[in-house]
């Protein structure tokens, strides 16, 4: 049996192929042409569709932002980087209170 990688497919719902058939259960005798096509469809979930759309999104999206990164390194590194408690705090009362 053979593999088909399907990481470059888009949502969009239907994917349709096409395959020979080399049955070994069927004799060439009993079929007219060793050549018979079948028609193989696979039809993504919605949620499927909608997976693969975020991960689109998700892929598009810079993970961290370096310029932000270097600046905070910097201001680290020579001694004005000022750490504000109180907006840590706020912050984390407010990330506990979105808890159940």
């Amino acid at each position: 049996m053979s593999t088909t990688d399907v990481t470059g497919i888009r949502s969009g719902g239907r994917l349709e192929t096409e395959r020979r058939d080399k049955s070994s259960e069927i004799s060439p005798s009993t079929v007219e042409g060793s050549g018979r096509s079948v028609s193989d469809a696979v039809e993504l979930s919605p949620a499927a569709q909608q997976l693969s759309s975020l991960q689109e999104q998700l892929s598009a999206i810079d993970a961290v932002d370096m310029g932000k990164v270097d600046e905070i390194r910097q201001a680290i590194s020579n001694g004005s980087y000022n750490i504000d408690t109180q907006k840590i705090a706020e912050s984390l009362l407010a990330l506990e209170a979105e808890l159940p």
